[in-house]
């Protein structure tokens, strides 16, 4: 009898702890909420999509409904707040399927995701790099929609041809600059470490060292003598007076498109307001030639939908997923946006290929970088953005950049080890 009565203690407490602790192993995230039979089928699945898009994307799923019956909530959400988010709506049973985030980062190591079931014939569909930026270890856990680096716009009222070195752009600078009228050369946000990375890129630096595609997170370059050349140079642009301190994507998007400004570092995902806003007076082209004869290395990024770790429906989830970036919804995705489609077959259509406002970028392409694809890249954001908004207020470059790296030492041995 006693030993009956431990054995039922002993299963109780198991299903206790398996209802109430937050972070579900993988098993039984994709087990017992697999739902493949058609009376289990969800009447609606939930995504979160970015602010901006989501009237776009609310658009593409009505042809998912129409497809499999299953209505879809799209919930307009800031990409930069939905991790946090997910560590709070997820447990509780009120987050999404399927959220949209730019890269893996973190979170796999936070338990926020879970590896989707997808054939290797879809997945071989998209542009060289953008699966793997979606993965960790070898697992997928997402699906690539977008992929994007940065390029230079420029008003070619105003700049008659593209800058082709750093000397061109600042002499574009030293010619339009007025400040009392608002009036500038070229303007970027220089305190976003995405924006300014690439300058210091340019000199050799690296953010993790790297060796046979092994990043080493215990070995953050960011304090090198590559990055203070890079740093030092963005430093001098505020210094002559080129770029005003506190500017803002949004104030450099508004100035552009008022035509205050000759030439703006932007991504893909401004091409249609700017197009709106300048008509043919809009040019793109490639970031220009640093004075050591190389060129700014710009992030290839990748933005696609992750499926959530506590979904109760991840095969119908996946299905969604792989939905939302066939060619057909990627292709409308892109003709509504302008963000460029992580899609082999569009990327090297003929109307991709040969439309000039996308040459700058194709470019630039192929002198981007994926990102770090460890959890602790996480670590780097914001103690760069601090080192940036010191630098260009004036600041020790040298000191800025120690601190910075000090600051991300500490956050990775704290929570990336």
């Amino acid at each position: 009898m006693k030993k009956n009565v431990m054995i039922l203690f002993s299963l109780l407490l198991t299903v206790l702890l398996v209802a109430c602790g937050p972070d579900r192993d993988m098993d039984s995230a994709q087990g017992s909420n697999t739902n493949t039979d058609e009376t289990d089928q969800p009447e609606e699945l939930m995504i979160w999509a970015p602010d901006e898009q989501s009237g776009d994307i609310e658009e593409i799923v009505t042809g998912f409904t129409e497809e499999t019956g299953i209505e879809v909530e799209v919930v307009p959400f800031a990409m930069d707040e939905q991790e946090e988010a997910m560590s709070l709506d997820g447990p509780s049973g009120n987050g999404p399927d399927l959220f949209f985030q730019p890269g893996i980062g973190s979170l796999s190591v936070k338990g926020l995701v879970q590896p989707m079931e997808v054939d290797q014939e879809i997945l071989d569909t998209y542009s060289e790099g953008s699966v793997e930026a979606l993965s960790y270890e070898g697992e997928v856990y997402g699906l690539p929609a977008v992929v994007e680096t940065l390029a230079l716009y420029y008003n070619k009222d105003l700049v008659s041809e593209a800058p082709e070195t750093i000397a061109d752009l600042e002499a574009v600078a030293e010619e339009l600059t007025d400040v009392s009228n608002d009036e500038y050369g070229f303007l970027y946000p220089a305190t976003d470490f995405y924006f300014s990375f690439p300058f210091m890129a340019g000199y050799g630096t690296d953010i993790f060292a790297e060796e046979n595609s092994v990043f080493n997170i215990d070995d953050v370059g960011l304090a090198s003598e590559e990055a203070k050349k890079g740093a030092t140079l963005i430093q001098s642009w505020f210094e002559k007076g080129y770029l005003p301190n506190g500017i803002t994507m949004d104030i450099v998007g508004g100035l552009f498109n008022d035509g205050k400004v000759g030439a703006v570092i932007n991504g893909p995902w401004a091409l249609n307001e700017f197009k709106e806003a300048l008509g043919d007076k809009l040019g793109t082209a490639p970031l220009p030639q640093l004075e050591n004869g190389e060129y700014p290395i710009t992030f290839l990024g990748t933005k696609g939908w992750m499926l959530s770790a506590y979904t109760e429906y991840p095969e119908e989830a996946t299905e969604l997923a792989i939905y939302l970036t066939n060619e057909d919804s990627l292709q409308q995705y892109f003709e509504k946006t302008g963000e460029m489609p992580a899609k082999s077959s569009i990327l090297s259509s003929d109307e991709f290929q040969n439309d000039p406002l996308l040459t700058g970028f194709g470019s630039q392409l192929e002198r981007a970088q994926p990102f770090p694809p460890v959890p602790a890249l996480s670590a780097v954001w914001d103690p760069m953005a601090d080192a940036l908004t010191f630098i260009t207020e004036g600041e020790d470059v040298e000191e800025s950049l120690e601190d910075a790296v000090e600051a991300i030492k500490q956050d990775i041995e704290m929570n990336y080890k």
